[in-house]
């Protein structure tokens, strides 16, 4: 029974890097079109090539996280679809530093005139002293992973540093439309944050949790620690909070911190 469960997760892991190798490689060749869609009054989930990047709108605007390397067009396009100027965007709030998720944050710095708020460990790979595939990752599914992306990084697309305006530790409040609570959440990387809006109840997670295709623990080969991450579900799990939104997947939209509650529960 131990074999069998022990091969059941090796599958499960060489599965999801499989997954995520072919979406790197062959979707970097032809992306689908950006979706945007509204998530809550004032809050839009713009779907880009392989992550989620979420405006905030209030006096100026916000954006929660940059997407891949030639992203930043599309939600430029997206952002003045809904009727806005891009040069209303004050504020892009990084939960981590993974390609996915600060590609084209240098040309959406450019293009906003916008602050780069973001977490204390992720400052060397954010600006460029080291590379975003070398970030940890945990066990030998991550190590694989990274070999991956150390190829997807150098031969399919480039990143281009960015200065960061303001570097969080965690607890801390963002003066942004009423006050955007900074929660350290490590695990998935050493520096995640998430970012919690508490008068509108709801949290942006990064990939402190996963959306796909359901609402989940984070997978253990896209972790630099995984138990570490185990302990920030914990502890985003004793947020009061309606609505989930996730760096990948669709949000929550109701009864989130429950749902997330259940995950502490089931988890290993």
């Amino acid at each position: 029974m131990l074999q069998k469960n022990f091969l059941n997760r090796i599958a499960t892991r060489a599965r999801y890097i499989i997954v995520l190798s072919f979406l790197i490689f062959s979707g970097c060749a032809q992306k689908d079109p950006v979706i945007t869609e509204q998530v809550a009054p004032d809050i839009y989930r713009i779907k880009a090539f392989r992550s989620n990047i979420y405006l905030i709108v209030g006096k100026t605007l916000a954006l929660v996280d940059a997407g891949m390397p030639g992203d930043g067009a599309e939600v430029i396009k997206a952002i003045s679809t809904l009727g806005r100027d891009p040069k209303e965007v004050s504020h892009i709030l990084i939960t981590h530093g993974h390609i996915d998720h600060i590609g084209s944050l240098a040309f959406l710095k450019r293009a906003t005139g916008a602050r780069v708020i973001a977490g204390a460990p992720e400052i060397d790979y954010i600006q460029g002293k080291k590379k975003p595939w070398q970030m940890a990752r945990d066990g030998f599914s991550g190590k694989l992973f990274k070999i991956i992306l150390f190829f997807a990084e150098t031969f399919v697309f480039t990143y281009e540093p960015t200065a960061i305006d303001q570097v969080c530790s965690g607890e801390e409040v963002i003066d942004y439309n009423g006050g955007v609570t900074v929660v350290a959440t490590p695990g998935h990387s050493s520096g995640s944050v998430s970012y919690y809006l508490p008068d509108k109840h709801i949290l942006f997670t990064g990939d402190a949790l996963s959306g796909e295709p359901h609402a989940k623990l984070p997978p253990r080969a896209s972790c630099a620690d995984y138990q570490q991450a185990l302990a920030s579900v914990k502890k985003i799990a004793s947020l009061q909070f309606n609505i989930c939104c996730f760096g990948h997947g669709k949000p929550v939209v109701k009864g989130a911190d429950t749902l997330v509650k259940k995950l502490v529960v089931d988890s290993p």
